[in-house]
């Protein structure tokens, strides 16, 4: 018997039960809808998760109901088998499509790739007028939600309340709290906040009326995708395919402990030891996870330094941090091989500067980097030019590609690979296709790496403008000053600003305690141009972490009062 549980859904309203598809003895299909449920922000299907007969639906339709109330049990082995079909029953199943039919589909815009610059622009375009219908192949939210920024964040959620025990006798709290890592209630968890997300965009793209089809999107012209037994004609397409992990080739990379950040979510044990290939944003997150969870992990990182992509500044800061919770890392490293022991240990034989060295681990996250997701697209029917290098997708400004009603985003053509990054795109390329106007600026994007303290940023790092040789001035302020960060008992960390000599802002980094929010403020004011001296006639709220911003603004001019 399989139960079908109300999801947790975003509401500050209570959830009633609404119209009630079918009856006791019914059979269903899997994905079939069963019911209704009313939400503040309208109506939420529920889909049978198996096929099989409705054994017993404990609701009535206006009931009042809340996250994981079982609403109906479905009996699976009542599924339907060919020799019990009905001649009716045989005659409805002949009419529903199959892959040897094809149905054709005309439309304004098909979008292929439902993550959050393709679900993002989907909706943006049926507001617009459009008439929209996007393709996924796996699950909507793309890499992002279900394994990606998400999922992750859950995990580093789960990491700092149990960090945050430690200081509990620093606040008075006193007690014996005998606390430990659950990893089965840490993935539960996860996978619920994923689970009510996806079905929030399946909500949005269904009440803007966006057409969804499931299966794999293959171009077969400049102007025809095929996706399944389905053909669409589309005046306009955008490709949102997002990309793929990029594994590191070498000896033993395919040995089964060596897994990458999807597998990395859905560890059902802490490793006692862990070696993170890769000192960026994705290898550091996963380092600091399982390094509070009880890991002992080591991050080996080809270039100088970690989070070799931003500021200098924020490299050396992360690496004291390391250093502090005991993370073992060793830079200017390059992986030569890996191999399992008669144990079932992994060695990790690397060189640095002409020496080499190994570590051993129970597992291996290999974490170097991402690569456009283009196989299978069908490229080679179309007109459409990609680097030949990184195979990314060419574009211009208004994320349009060589073939004028073509465009793609986010990863699948971006060199900065943010989901955030990628929705502006989206909307972007709508704008162009209906008016024709607003680029976007890649100078300006956030990026944010949830370690402990997290770590933000903006604009132009310092060592760019050496190179690129603007002129500059910097200042920074450090969260040991700062009241709020003092009683949060997060002092670690500074706030760099970057300015040119006539006062625009050029860059910023942000490393500790809401790192993630103080960003926005930064961003916000550099889009807008709002200058040092105008941001230091802004009013921040006391006692407030933002204080800091106003702070290393002053001292860019001279006027510092708290340092």
């Amino acid at each position: 018997m399989v139960e079908i549980k109300t999801p947790m859904l975003p509401s500050n309203k209570p959830l009633i039960v609404g119209k009630i598809d079918v009856r006791v003895g019914d059979h269903v299909e899997q994905g079939q809808v069963i019911c209704q449920i009313e939400t503040a922000k309208g109506n939420h299907q529920i889909k049978a998760t198996e096929a099989g007969t409705i054994a017993e639906i404990l609701v009535e339709e206006g009931r009042e109901v809340v996250a994981n109330d079982v609403l109906m049990v479905i009996d699976e082995q009542g599924k339907i088998q060919p020799e019990q079909q009905s001649e009716s029953n045989k005659e409805i199943l002949t009419t529903v499509p199959t892959d040897t039919v094809q149905h054709h589909l005309e439309k304004d815009l098909l979008i292929i790739g439902a993550g959050p610059g393709g679900y993002v622009a989907a909706i943006y375009a049926s507001k617009r007028g459009m008439d929209v219908a996007i393709a996924e192949r796996k699950k909507l939210g793309g890499t992002c939600l279900n394994i990606g920024c998400i999922p992750t964040k859950s995990m580093v959620q789960s990491a700092h309340l149990f960090e945050l025990l430690n200081e509990m006798d620093l606040f008075g709290i006193e007690g014996d709290f005998h606390a430990s890592i659950n990893m089965e209630k840490v993935l539960q968890r996860k996978d619920e906040v994923v689970d009510t997300l996806v079905s929030g965009i399946e909500y949005l793209l269904n009440k803007n009326k966006v057409t969804v089809l499931q299966g794999t999107a293959h171009f077969l012209s400049d102007t025809e995708v095929q996706v399944g037994s389905t053909i669409i004609k589309a005046k306009n397409i955008i490709i949102a395919t997002g990309s793929v992990a990029a594994s590191l080739r070498v000896e033993g990379c395919d040995l089964p402990g060596v897994i990458d950040s999807t597998a990395a979510l859905d560890l059902h044990e802490v490793p006692d030891s862990l070696v993170v290939i890769g000192g960026g944003v994705i290898g550091l997150e996963f380092a600091f996870i399982y390094n509070t969870f009880g890991s002992k992990v080591h991050v080996v990182e080809f270039q100088k330094s970690l989070l070799p992509m931003l500021d200098a500044d924020a490299g050396k800061f992360i690496e004291g941090i390391c250093k502090e919770k005991h993370i073992q890392t060793s830079t200017s490293s390059k992986v030569i091989s890996i191999k399992q022991t008669v144990e079932g240990e992994y060695i990790v034989t690397y060189e640095k500067d002409g020496t080499t060295s190994y570590t051993i681990a129970d597992k291996v996250l290999m974490s170097t980097g991402r690569r456009a997701n283009t196989n299978g697209l069908g490229l080679e029917h179309t007109s459409i030019k990609t680097n030949k290098r990184t195979g990314e997708i060419l574009v211009d400004e208004y994320e349009q590609t060589n073939v004028p009603h073509i465009y793609a985003i986010g990863d699948v053509s971006s060199k900065v690979k943010l989901a955030h990054l990628a929705s502006q795109q989206g909307c972007v390329a709508v704008d162009h296709m209906l008016v024709g106007k607003h680029p976007i600026s890649d100078t300006n994007v956030p990026s944010v790496v949830y370690t402990n303290p997290e770590i933000a940023t903006v604009g132009y790092t310092e060592q760019a403008l050496k190179e690129q040789g603007i002129p500059y001035k910097v200042s920074r302020f450090d969260f040991s000053a700062n009241g709020r960060a003092l009683t949060m008992n997060q002092t670690e960390g500074f706030v760099k600003l970057l300015a040119s000599e006539d006062g625009t802002l050029l860059g910023a980094v942000i490393c500790g305690p809401d790192a993630s929010s103080l960003i926005a403020g930064v961003t916000v004011a550099m889009t807008n141009g709002v200058t040092v001296e105008q941001l230091t006639q802004t009013i921040f709220a006391h006692p407030t972490t933002s204080e800091a911003i106003r702070e290393a603004a002053l001292a860019l001019i001279g006027r510092g009062i708290h340092q």
